[in-house]
């Protein structure tokens, strides 16, 4: 069986998959977790797997993909964040103020960015090591090449506040990409869309086995 590796995007942890994973009837899901708010969840697959990134998740993939991966699906994904070098992405100006204030104030940076993302306040107390390190990674990593030739499933939300359009459209230019987009939805695709994702993170699990 493929199994399904899940990683979260940033300020989230693992139960944002809570309600896609009740659609996934029949497969092997495993959830990591970054440690955002306690103990980090690791996963790995002992045989095919395809892998599950939402946001920054998706990322985290291309930096080490595990042996036996078929493909990604990437939620509200991207393999790079930060604009420049004709890739029309976000400013890094507000990462920067992010990254300056998260040691002083990390539930007030952490509350700015769920509420902008249209979520709930964090259920737990914030790690601000953990947190800083995934800023810095969301403001200088760049994995378009990680990505060239793997079979990637783009999931994008319309009405996403976050990542502009262009950029969207634009991401995992050099991977073998399908796009998707769920025209009612914003960048929490697994809160507000998660039949509609479940079914096609299924349906690409099953063209890759």
């Amino acid at each position: 069986m493929t199994a399904l590796l899940f990683m979260h995007g940033w300020g989230f942890d693992a139960s944002i998959w809570s309600g896609v994973v009740r659609h996934l009837y029949g497969f092997d899901c495993r959830l990591a977790d970054r440690g955002y708010f306690g103990t980090p969840v690791m996963v790995e697959s002992d045989g095919p797997c395809v892998v599950v990134g939402h946001s920054l998740g998706a990322m985290h993939w291309l930096a080490g993909l595990p042996e036996g991966c078929r493909g990604m699906v990437a939620v509200n994904g991207f393999d790079r964040f930060f604009e420049g070098d004709d890739f029309p992405g976000v400013p890094r100006r507000p990462l920067d103020r992010m990254i300056a204030r998260l040691p002083q104030a990390p539930a007030q940076v952490l509350s700015d960015f769920r509420t902008r993302c249209g979520a709930d306040a964090a259920a737990g107390v914030p790690e601000p090591a953990s947190l800083l390190a995934d800023l810095e990674l969301l403001r200088d990593g760049d994995f378009r090449d990680a990505a060239g030739g793997l079979p990637v499933l783009s999931l994008q939300g319309a009405n996403d506040p976050l990542l502009p359009e262009a950029m969207r459209e634009a991401v995992f230019a050099k991977a073998s990409v399908t796009r998707m987009t769920c025209e009612n939805a914003g960048h929490l695709l697994p809160l507000e869309a998660p039949e509609w994702t479940a079914k096609a993170i299924a349906d690409f699990a099953r063209a890759a086995a």
